[in-house]
């Protein structure tokens, strides 16, 4: 659970470049990107509400992670301090390859995303974790919001 948010966190949040190289960046790329890169900047500062500025603030978010559905905004926060240790993690994320993009409408994006987490236990021994992020991002009148994630890690 605990790399499960940390590892959501940082899935939201980096982007390395287009989904297809040979096609420029759609408007919604554009926009999403700099969210995004942000994102990944909270996550390693483990600074969760920055993190989450650009989820859905509602009962609707929706955040699945390794078969685990959490539902509504609050939940979704509550986990992250926890995974996080209320900004006291020594966790840093990097992207592990590119994000792939799928614009499925102009106000609605999925974004996916190959991350890597390390992180100390408490034995002092280091351990990697890969990722894989799907967001689901929603262009309301606040902006692009993340509506839904799915988070697996890499076995």
């Amino acid at each position: 659970m605990k790399t499960m948010f940390a590892i959501a966190a940082i899935a939201c949040v980096v982007v390395t470049g287009p989904a297809r190289a040979q096609s420029p960046p759609s408007p919604a790329q554009r926009q999403i990107q700099p969210l995004l890169d942000e994102m990944l900047q909270a996550a390693n500062a483990h600074d969760t509400d920055r993190f989450l500025t650009p989820y859905l603030h509602d009962s609707t978010l929706a955040f699945v992670f390794n078969g685990m559905v959490m539902n509504g905004f609050t939940a979704v926060r509550d986990a992250q301090f926890k995974a996080w240790n209320n900004g006291k993690s020594d966790v840093v994320y990097s992207v592990r390859g590119p994000t792939s993009y799928q614009v499925l409408t102009p106000s609605i994006a999925l974004a996916t995303l190959p991350l890597t987490s390390r992180r100390t236990l408490p034995t002092g021994e280091a351990k990697t974790t890969e990722m894989t992020v799907t967001m689901v991002w929603q262009k309301r009148a606040a902006g692009w919001r993340i509506v839904q994630v799915h988070e697996s890690t890499v076995r």
